[in-house]
């Protein structure tokens, strides 16, 4: 096995990060749920208030439409219906505007973490992880590493601070998922 460094010994794994699109997808998934689980949603942020909010946009529209002498009482409910659903056209266009921006920077920040992470040099010692690549060497403590655990796939290193270190599953064998296990805490 190759030397982590000279005090730390050898080292009990020895492997190369490489991630998947895939993968990186589920851990922002992953990191999205521990947030959302942590923040409490007011009855404004769902789909009652958007349904409520294009009633009675529909609703204000069409009466206004009717004092202002623009339609009659019998067409009110033609009128209610085109507000309706241009409300929710106006309220769509965004959100898909949004989303296929969110794709593109998605992937732009996918291919960074991968020329940036791709090819690091994971070492694991009984003292901690070495990470190694063109320029960078740098140690996380087992003092560091809070807890570990497995979710979709993925091997999480949850630190006691910041964002988890994440090594896909098939990287790794049942030996040393258990050796990167026995580092944390119990």
């Amino acid at each position: 096995m190759p030397t982590a460094d000279e005090t730390a010994g050898r080292a009990h794994i020895a492997l190369t990060l490489d991630y998947t699109d895939e993968e990186l997808t589920r851990f922002d998934a992953l990191l999205a749920q521990e947030i959302f689980a942590e923040a409490r949603p007011t009855i404004w942020e769902g789909w009652l208030a958007f349904i409520g909010l294009g009633f009675a946009v529909a609703i204000g529209a069409t009466l206004l439409a009717i004092a202002g002498g623009i339609a009659t009482a019998r067409s009110g409910a033609g009128i209610a219906a085109l507000c309706f659903a241009a409300y929710w056209i106006g309220m769509s266009a965004p959100g898909l505007a949004a989303g296929i921006a969110d794709k593109r920077q998605r992937k732009a920040v996918y291919d960074a973490f991968r020329a940036e992470w791709g090819g690091t040099h994971l070492l694991a010692t009984q003292h901690g992880l070495w990470f190694r690549r063109d320029g960078l060497r740098s140690f996380i403590g087992r003092s560091a590493i809070g807890k570990a655990s497995t979710a979709n796939g993925l091997f999480l290193l949850h630190l006691r601070a910041g964002q988890p270190t994440m090594i896909p599953q098939r990287l790794l064998t049942a030996e040393q998922q258990q050796f990167l296990t026995a580092l944390a805490p119990q």
